[in-house]
């Protein structure tokens, strides 16, 4: 590898522990607010860290496939006092986040990176659009302990303990396996493909449920396998015009499956 080389992949490698860094705050305070004052919309926000957690592999796999090593600095986790201003953080968050990744993408110069922020930017403006709804729906007030203040002293202090040592074992598994398991895997690799086609089968069977339908899943054969990327994304921008008139809800989740279906036939 020429000088040049050498210098330009430190750069990017610089820019996406960045933003491994972002995907790794984000995740913990994700992870907190589901956990806490945000429980009534838990359920939700663990499926926007688990996209986060995507994210941070996907990250990790290339910064080590650049021959970088991946930052896993914890981040800072301040508490929130209550459901709005958790929510208003997270919409901050993902702001951010979007911002960020557009600026990486203008500087770096190596096209499957670029390539791989621009799928992430994809989920980011689902998320931001998610939050936001929750925040317009807020009405959260923060969850008192009714144990003795001296007694729950004591069960934090133990359950601390327990987060402390899982939390370190998670992150020497991730270095691990970025560094030694994953480290000429750039970006996605197939089973990662075929996890976003089961969200947006989850996804799209989600919507049928919500309106008495129930999914049917057809036999398989070779050809409609090989052939499925472009009957995919055909019957996507048809259904978006469906959609415009008969289920405008619909069409923040067509957007990001296509969004994602382009990402797979680029790279």
């Amino acid at each position: 590898m020429s000088e040049r080389n050498h210098q330009e992949n430190n750069q990017v490698i610089e820019l996406l522990n960045q933003d491994l860094y972002g995907e790794h705050d984000a995740i913990l305070y994700y992870l907190t607010h589901a956990w806490t004052v945000a429980r009534q919309y838990g359920h939700q926000i663990l499926e926007i860290a688990n996209d986060e957690m995507r994210h941070f592999k996907w990250l990790g796999h290339t910064i080590a496939q650049l021959g970088g090593t991946p930052n896993l600095a914890t981040p800072e986790v301040s508490p929130v006092a209550d459901l709005t201003a958790a929510m208003k953080k997270d919409v901050e968050a993902e702001i951010h986040a979007i911002d960020q990744y557009q600026r990486h993408v203008e500087a770096i110069p190596l096209d499957p990176v670029k390539a791989l922020l621009e799928r992430i930017v994809v989920d980011e403006r689902d998320h931001l659009r998610q939050f936001q709804e929750l925040l317009n729906q807020s009405h959260g007030e923060p969850v008192h302990s009714e144990q003795p203040a001296q007694e729950t002293a004591k069960i934090a202090q133990t359950l601390q303990q327990t987060i402390h040592v899982e939390y370190q074992q998670m992150m020497a598994y991730l270095l691990k396996s970025f560094m030694e398991d994953h480290k000429d895997q750039m970006g996605m690799d197939m089973e990662e493909r075929s996890i976003d086609e089961m969200r947006h089968l989850g996804w799209i069977g989600k919507r049928m449920g919500l309106i008495g339908l129930t999914p049917k899943f057809p036999d398989l054969d070779t050809q409609s396998i090989a052939d499925g990327e472009q009957t995919e994304t055909s019957l996507y921008h048809e259904m978006r015009t469906w959609a415009l008139q008969a289920m405008p809800s619909l069409i923040p989740t067509i957007d990001r499956i296509v969004a994602q279906e382009q990402y797979h036939t680029q790279t």
